[in-house]
């Protein structure tokens, strides 16, 4: 095993151990010893997996766990994140006989991860919760916070995204960049969203640096990716560690999230989350400049450009009314009292929160990115 890179998390809800480097899969057991979040003995550990993670990473996170392992598939996607889905994995912890002393692992990308985390933050009023992250998105997002959620499906039959859920930090979070040697472009792309919106946030320098490695990044090359998400990972744990339940500065990492919300509760089968932040980003920084942001313009070119280098959309998928789509970003959970607060980048580094828009304006930042 090559040297670890180690970044800790230390939040009201806990303390949370994240470990990057190659071949880490094969030694999660040994971590959660080293990270004091070993399982009793006797106890056995949940494996709640994608059933899409390929056979050999199974092997290598099962063969290294070091317990009684209870094998639990889920299928991926956005459906898996339902509360008959939750049920039914808690049901299978029950009859597989895990108990107040084992844990569960949650190996695959950030739905498994969401759904995992809320299971084992419920189960039996709790029970630890490993992540092993296996796409990128996942890694710099998901599984560094302590979030976990369920969907809930409205009435017209549209998803509300993560309505139902828990912040409790996982106590060890596992990151192997190898893992992403498998995975499809698509959803490699998607993860680059998230981090093209670190790089907004706080840490404009990344933009260049994802635009001078976007070849290495397009290759998966191992080192490569262990930068960035080294990089990445520190940037959301600063946040969260100063803000865990989203009441101040953690609510800057909802950037482009409201607008990329209501694209996937009304287009969910045309684009996958990180590219609808990608679409979401585009919109919010046109949002700046519809709001009389200085050098908004600059920066939305920017935007468009980072996510351009990579093969991120910045348009709509399918086109939609304005008007439908601020509608369905009313029923986005940052509505406060009953107004919509959006995260607005002013410039790259000085991202406001909480920004109150008049509907012309966020109609505008739709138009922006295809909208009729």
């Amino acid at each position: 095993m090559q040297p670890t890179r180690t970044v800790e998390v230390d939040a009201p809800s806990g303390r949370s151990r994240i470990e990057l480097g190659c071949g880490l899969r094969r030694h999660v057991g040994a971590r959660m010893a080293a990270a004091g979040v070993a399982a009793s003995p006797a106890a056995r550990v949940a494996l709640v997996r994608d059933a899409g993670v390929p056979a050999s990473m199974v092997a290598d996170v099962r063969d290294g766990i070091g317990a009684p392992v209870v094998d639990i598939a889920v299928a991926g996607g956005e459906e898996a994140k339902s509360l008959e889905t939750l049920g039914a994995v808690a049901a299978r912890m029950l009859d597989g006989g895990i108990d107040r002393g084992g844990a569960v692992v949650a190996l695959g990308g950030g739905v498994v991860g969401d759904l995992a985390g809320f299971a084992a933050s419920s189960y039996m009023r709790g029970i630890p919760c490993i992540q092993v992250p296996t796409t990128l998105l996942a890694m710099v997002d998901a599984s560094v916070g302590g979030k976990s959620a369920v969907n809930l499906l409205r009435g017209d039959g549209t998803i509300a995204k993560n309505m139902l859920g828990t912040i409790v930090q996982p106590p060890l979070v596992v990151c192997d960049p190898e893992c992403l040697a498998t995975l499809a472009p698509r959803e490699l792309r998607s993860g680059l969203a998230e981090c093209i919106k670190h790089a907004v946030i706080a840490d404009e320098a990344m933009l260049g640096w994802i635009e001078a490695h976007a070849d290495a990044i397009r290759a998966v090359d191992p080192a490569t990716m262990l930068e960035l998400v080294d990089r990445n990972v520190r940037l959301k744990a600063a946040v969260v560690a100063g803000d865990e339940r989203d009441d101040g500065r953690r609510a800057a990492l909802n950037l482009g999230h409201t607008f990329a919300h209501a694209v996937e509760s009304s287009m969910h089968a045309a684009c996958t989350h990180g590219e609808a932040v990608a679409i979401g980003l585009v919109a919010a920084s046109r949002l700046a400049g519809a709001l009389g942001a200085a050098g908004s313009a600059g920066l939305e070119a920017r935007v468009r450009s980072v996510l351009g280098s990579v093969g991120l959309p910045v348009v709509l998928p399918v086109p939609r009314p304005a008007a439908d789509l601020r509608a369905a970003m009313g029923s986005d959970k940052k509505r406060r009292g009953g107004v919509l607060r959006l995260v607005v980048p002013f410039a790259a580094g000085d991202v406001r929160t909480g920004i109150a828009a008049p509907d012309e304006a966020v109609d505008a930042a739709w138009r922006a990115v295809g909208a009729g």
